[in-house]
């Protein structure tokens, strides 16, 4: 298909990353490259997505995002295919089927992978892909990077590892941005809410085909100077939402205490405000509240 938009979205397999992929290119005909182990559920999410009728396509491709080699052949191969890339969402995330067993421990009591599980497949690999892609989006002038995060960048959530891999990469989002800027080239983090997906099942959550929607409203809804003002910053599928006009698969807003607009604005309160580490009269939060044994029943999956 001539003049559609290329997009590279990591974690695509299953979860957040399969309904990123498959609303760009099922819904807004995108070319999609969608990376991940499961070579036979890229297979399925390349069917589901040929149900479109936008002309968009998913091309599986099977990556073990901890190969940095790997990975740098990965994108030479796009580089190949197509002279541009519009899109890159860094997905893929190893963390949570780490934490999983060991909910309602402190950090010194949990084996030191479950922390490298959320740095390695998390904030290093999204860090790799966007150094190799960046020189592409710089070369046009035109691209957008954004990373999938959470609500644990700015407030304590799940595991210490959790909240220090989410912290980073809004830190990578913000000072890619610096770097890019000059280039026309903008990073954005966005924040789901809690979801319901193959491994999680937060009461009343958003969907991944919401997630996606999101994706898609910064790639094809926003403007310029929409993009100028998020580069660099949280944006929220749910603000997103609201300004771009789109909803769940429901035909409404996600409605549980961990997603929706009320769960928006509650975050939003929180980033307005210091970061605990840099206001002293900050209270520290409760770990207890989302470290617990009976949080691990939101994970089913993992």
């Amino acid at each position: 298909m001539k003049n559609c938009k290329v997009c590279i979205v990591t974690g695509a397999s299953r979860g957040l990353g399969r309904g990123i992929a498959l609303v760009l290119a099922r819904d807004e005909g995108c070319r999609v490259y969608a990376t991940a182990r499961n070579e036979d559920a890229l297979k399925a999410l390349v069917e589901e997505a040929a149900t479109g009728t936008k002309g968009g396509t998913v091309n599986a491709c099977v990556l073990d995002q901890s190969d940095d080699a790997a990975v740098q052949a990965f994108v030479e191969q796009v580089k190949k295919k197509d002279s541009q890339v519009d899109l890159l969402v860094n997905s893929a995330y190893a963390g949570l089927i780490a934490i999983k067993p060991h909910f309602g421990k402190p950090f010194w009591e949990k084996p030191l992978s479950v922390f490298d599980a959320s740095l390695n497949i998390g904030l290093r690999s999204a860090y790799v892909m966007s150094a190799l892609v960046a020189p592409l989006m710089v070369k046009n002038k035109a691209g957008l990077i954004v990373q999938i995060s959470s609500f644990g960048g700015v407030n304590y959530l799940f595991d210490v590892g959790y909240g220090v891999g989410k912290a980073g990469l809004d830190r990578l989002t913000a000072d890619m941005a610096a770097e890019l800027n000059p280039y026309d080239v903008h990073a954005v983090t966005l924040y789901p809410g809690g979801a319901v997906t193959e491994i999680a099942a937060f009461p009343g959550g958003e969907t991944p085909v919401f997630t996606g929607r999101a994706v898609a409203a910064l790639l094809n809804k926003a403007t310029k100077e929409d993009l100028a003002r998020m580069n660099g910053k949280v944006a929220q599928t749910a603000e997103l939402a609201v300004n771009y006009g789109f909803t769940d698969v429901s035909g409404d807003m996600p409605k549980g205490p961990f997603a929706g607009v009320d769960a928006a604005k509650q975050c939003r309160e929180v980033m307005s405000k210091p970061l605990i580490q840099y206001d002293v009269d900050a209270e520290l939060p409760d770990a207890s509240a989302t470290n617990n044994p009976d949080i691990a029943a939101m994970f089913p999956g993992a």
